[in-house]
């Protein structure tokens, strides 16, 4: 188990490494599969279809997330590919990566649309919203240092966080980032950044570093 979300008081959605997604109604007492087979045996099927680095896949997502509508988007192992899943859909569909560099770490925006970090500290969104592959590149300023993660707090605000206590900040959706002093001297790396709510959300270092959003 990778991932893992409550949707309800009594329901929650669950996802393996091997890409099995499991729903349940009832507090965890049951769980149904939502999809009919893993990803390996996906990838076996779709080889031929044109998805780099397919072949090579070994089995494991880097990163998964799931939008608000029940939508997911993982990262291949190698960050070759990446793969989405719709509610009601029987399989993971893959999709190319739209950048030249291995991807790090995807996700969803406030206004339903994709971003998507590569290793060295890029920073792409989608172009609209939904599933797409089409992407363009935003400006940021990582100083060189890998971005970790992404947390949109609402459509326009949104804060990355990645290596050497790297912590930006957007106001337009995306579009620029600058940089935010505050973690200038955390000693460590920032990995995750989650919102709960407008005026609730946290950023989580190594080491034991959190740091909570204060407006």
């Amino acid at each position: 188990m990778v991932y893992i979300q409550a949707t309800g008081e009594q329901s929650a959605e669950m996802v393996t490494d091997e890409g099995a997604i499991y729903v349940t109604s009832n507090r965890g007492y049951n769980w149904k599969a939502a999809v009919q087979e893993t990803v390996s045996a996906t990838l076996n099927r779709t080889v031929s279809s044109g998805i780099s680095g397919a072949s090579y896949y070994t089995g494991t997502f880097n990163t998964v997330n799931r939008s608000p509508d029940g939508s997911y988007v993982a990262v291949s192992s190698r960050g070759n590919f990446f793969l989405t899943w719709e509610p009601g859909q029987l399989y993971w569909q893959p999709h190319n990566r739209a950048v030249a560099r291995r991807i790090q770490n995807m996700g969803w925006r406030a206004d339903g649309g994709l971003w998507l970090l590569v290793r060295g500290g890029g920073l792409f969104l989608s172009k609209g919203t939904g599933i797409v592959e089409d992407f363009e590149e935003a400006s940021v300023q990582s100083r060189g240092f890998g971005i970790l993660d992404v947390g949109y707090r609402s459509k326009d605000e949104a804060w990355a966080a990645g290596g050497s206590g790297v912590l930006l900040k957007t106001t337009n959706g995306g579009k620029t980032w600058v940089r935010d002093r505050a973690a200038d001297n955390i000693p460590g790396n920032l990995y995750s950044v989650k919102f709960i709510g407008d005026n609730q959300g946290f950023v989580l270092g190594n080491d034991g570093v959190l740091l909570r959003y204060v407006g």
